[in-house]
């Protein structure tokens, strides 16, 4: 298996106060798009985000991108929470689940919103 893409994992905040987990390979460019309603989920359209919570950089393949997304999607609130307060702790929790090491690190969000706030 070749590993040579990078993929954004991400956790939106929602109006409501919910999370919204996605994938993608330019988080900038979806973010905006999130905000925007635009090419956006349809959760995101009625729950407009306020904030990516947390996101982290993956460097893998697209099927281990989409596991990642799957175990985030599948936790409770209450571990949602412990990811996004504690990201390093993201790839020990999803490499046991899947049973494979991943390359996978935290990224500074706000340097994400900035990028996407340029495109208005």
């Amino acid at each position: 298996m070749k590993v040579d893409q990078c993929f954004w994992l991400y956790v939106l905040e929602c109006e409501n106060g919910s999370f919204y987990t996605g994938y993608t390979k330019n988080l900038a460019i979806r973010y905006y798009q999130h905000r925007q309603g635009k090419q956006s989920a349809r959760y995101t359209r009625s729950f407009k985000p306020i904030k990516i919570a947390q996101c982290w950089r993956l460097f893998d393949t697209l099927g281990t991108a989409l596991k990642v997304e799957r175990f985030i999607k599948n936790q409770d609130r209450k571990t949602k929470l412990f990811c996004i307060e504690n990201p390093e702790e993201l790839k020990s929790r999803v490499s046991r689940n899947i049973g494979k090491e991943l390359i996978i690190f935290p990224f500074d969000a706000s340097r994400v919103e900035k990028e996407s706030v340029k495109m208005d």
